[in-house]
């Protein structure tokens, strides 16, 4: 899960330069969308294991520490 995370979250930082910077087109967008969204989806199945209970609430929350928003 920690891995997933830290992945989506360089998908994101990914675009938030190509953005800034403009250079940034359709086609970046539309591939960043999809990468985006399968990590979403694996993050969700990962999530629903740990409020299942397959894993400890204290697993989880330690690997969402590591995982910090940089203000854009």
């Amino acid at each position: 899960l920690l891995q997933l995370l830290i992945s989506e979250q360089g998908v994101m930082d990914t675009l938030i330069q190509q953005v800034l910077s403009g250079n940034a087109t359709v086609g970046d967008l539309r591939r960043v969308n999809k990468v985006y969204a399968q990590k979403q989806r694996q993050v969700a199945r990962y999530t629903g294991e740990y409020t299942n209970g397959r894993q400890t609430l204290e697993q989880f929350l330690e690997a969402l520490m590591y995982i910090t928003p940089e203000p854009i």
